[in-house]
């Protein structure tokens, strides 16, 4: 799910956290579904910001919705009020018209809602909700107004479509896809006389320059090799700034000459969610290493500036109030900097948090469940003994949770960073972005060492296997080992490692024409057996032994079981249907595990199953299901956005 797969940029980083705590309800008691209330896990994801004026718009995204509207002072950054977005779960796409009207792309996976488009009066106070942009598209990344007020433009993914909105008649058109074969127009960016850029991804990081009806007039390539996003486009002193996202984890901006039509400056290293929003002349305002810096485009030369208390996140220049930079961090906060003193302040968030969706689930060596939040981020621990909660806000955005040796370890985007957390500060024992590596969703604790799977960056092709020894801190890394797939879930016994793979990774286009499950033995770093259980499936998904030894595997559209000794598929059933020939992106999208009762439970397809072996028939729990896992207590619990509940099993 892809709203999902770029979010490069916000997401937290792991600091010392404070915890917070609930008061303790009690457990739920009886069989069957039930409902255990709303996790602590709130935050206040700011991504789509822009400023008119005296007044900041930014969107905060919710789990399941609405989004909000803040308006805030650009003075003090003072809370005006907060809208609601109908249908939007979050928005990275803010801008503001020369009429002063401020348009907003949302983005939502769920059927029927998709991205769309709204425009809010501050003249009238009122958000209009102005309907999808383009059908079939889930996620408007960026919109930018003409000079001339006549038309509103976005760009969308997973399609990488341009639309137009026409202010006078409210019609909205699609324009087509600029680099056909390109899933993301990530940013726009639009010239005084109207000329529109477009910058695209996720491999080949072009350019294109399009006349303002929507046709083509040429495309730049990068003045960089490799795959990634043109990410951030804006137009400054005759010049045409690109910061891009790269596979390898850089982050260059081009300086391209629009007179001369050639690139003139690469900057290194340039973090800032916008380019342009910090300029002052032919001087340009950007974070380089999370730090404030000035790049003159005259001089060609870049100034740090010492200020880096601007909230955690990524930085977003707004523009100037006088001598004063106005700024926004991704995590909902607001800062200033004095260009004339170099003094910078930072505001506290005066937006409200917002829920944020459950993206993992694990055990705790304390027998909590404990989940990971979506985007902000966050990490919640839930008592099943007492029904206490606790909260851990700046904590990043966990694939995978697992405990290994007494202690637990968290699988945090981007970047494939691995992470011991002992309830107080997370600490970094590795990471995989120089690997091209992002996510790391499978996660198992393997006799001594703890074993990890990962998809890898957008853009890029070949998931890894890595092997750690916390205690040492040698690690064997192993990319590729099905070549082109990705690794997305894990199981082990005896020395072995069983996992199965995706056939996609950072890009819309499979590796093969079906997934792989495989055995690793560890002790002799080879594969011992490799399979495909369910032809034509391009992802397969969670595996877990039954109580007789052999190994199970539930695909979006298959329950399978495999002799873990050679591979061989025992038997084989079709549950449901899936669109394999339009899939774009599959990761990990089912669970499955063992219940005391000798059933097998999972989730998949939005659903949750208790799963007869014997007959291989699925009788649904519930639904809708983002997450099922197996608590310390054999008890299932699940998770539906926000919401946390338990599968009780009698008998």
């Amino acid at each position: 799910m892809r709203i999902l797969a770029v979010a490069l940029a916000i997401a937290l980083s792991l600091t010392s956290p404070v915890k917070a705590e609930t008061a303790a309800a009690a457990p739920p008691t009886g069989c069957g579904f039930q409902n255990l209330g709303t996790l602590p896990l709130i935050g206040a994801t700011t991504a789509g910001t822009a400023r008119d004026g005296d007044r900041v718009y930014s969107v905060t995204s919710s789990a399941s919705g609405p989004a909000m509207l803040g308006i805030r002072n650009a003075a003090d950054a003072t809370l005006v009020a907060e809208r609601p977005l109908p249908y939007a779960l979050g928005s990275w796409a803010v801008t503001v018209a020369p009429d002063h009207s401020v348009y907003v792309g949302s983005y939502n996976a769920t059927a029927g809602a998709m991205g769309r488009l709204f425009r809010y009066d501050p003249a009238t106070d009122v958000v209009s909700e102005l309907g999808i942009a383009v059908p079939g598209e889930t996620f408007v990344w960026t919109v930018a107004a003409s000079p001339d007020g006549s038309a509103v433009y976005g760009g969308t993914s997973p399609n990488g479509r341009l639309f137009r909105y026409d202010t006078a008649t409210g019609k909205i058109t699609d324009l087509g896809s600029p680099v056909p074969g390109e899933q993301y127009v990530r940013d726009l960016a639009i010239a005084k006389d109207g000329t529109i850029y477009a910058g695209m991804g996720a491999t080949g990081m072009k350019v294109a320059v399009l006349k303002p009806d929507g046709t083509l007039i040429k495309v730049i390539d990068p003045p960089i090799a490799g795959s990634g996003y043109a990410y951030d486009l804006d137009v400054v002193a005759g010049h045409l700034l690109v910061r891009f996202t790269t596979s390898t984890g850089t982050n260059p901006m081009g300086v391209y000459d629009l007179v001369r039509n050639r690139w003139r400056d690469l900057v290194d290293d340039v973090d800032s969610l916008t380019v342009g929003g910090g300029a002052h002349g032919h001087q340009v305002y950007l974070f380089q290493g999370d730090e404030l810096a000035v790049y003159d485009i005259e001089r060609r030369k870049t100034t740090r500036l010492g200020f880096t208390d601007f909230g955690g996140g990524a930085a977003r220049p707004l523009g100037w109030l006088g001598r004063t930079l106005v700024g926004t961090s991704s995590t909902g906060r607001m800062w200033h900097y004095d260009r004339k003193s170099g003094q910078g302040r930072l505001f506290d968030s005066t937006l409200t948090g917002q829920p944020v969706s459950i993206r993992s689930m694990g055990i705790g060596p304390d027998g909590r469940v404990y989940a990971g939040g979506f985007f902000t981020g966050g990490l919640a621990a839930y008592d099943p003994a007492t029904g206490a909660s606790q909260f851990w806000p700046n904590v990043g955005q966990s694939e995978g949770i697992v405990t290994h040796k007494g202690k637990l370890y968290l699988g945090v985007y981007p970047g494939a960073r691995i992470y011991e957390f002992d309830g107080t500060a997370p600490r970094l024992l590795l990471g995989l972005a120089d690997q091209e590596q992002d996510r790391p969703f499978a996660m198992v604790s393997a006799g001594d060492r703890l074993a990890f799977g990962t998809v890898p960056k957008a853009g890029t092709v070949g998931g890894a296997l890595g092997l750690l020894d916390p205690a040492t801190g040698k690690s064997v890394i192993r990319r590729n080992l099905i070549p082109g797939q990705s690794i997305i879930a894990l199981a082990y016994r005896d020395g072995v490692l069983y996992g199965t793979t995706s056939a996609f990774g950072g890009t819309s286009t499979p590796q093969g024409d079906a997934a792989h499950a495989f055995a690793y033995d560890i002790a002799t770093d080879t594969l011992k057996w490799t399979s495909t259980p369910v032809p034509g499936d391009l992802a397969l998904g969670s595996i877990t032994f039954d109580g007789e030894g052999k190994l199970w595997g539930l695909s979006p559209d298959a329950l399978f079981e495999l002799d873990p000794a050679t591979g061989t598929v025992l038997r084989t059933v079709k549950h449901q249907t899936y669109p394999w020939s339009t899939a774009t992106q599959v990761w990990l999208d089912t669970n499955i595990e063992l219940g005391r009762d000798g059933m097998l439970y999972g989730k998949v397809q939005g659903k949750a199953y208790r799963i007869d072996r014997a007959t291989m028939t699925l009788t649904l729990i519930a639904r809708p299901i983002s997450i099922l896992l197996k608590g310390p207590d054999e008890h299932m619990y699940l998770s539906r956005f926000e919401n946390f509940y338990t599968y009780r099993l009698c008998g």
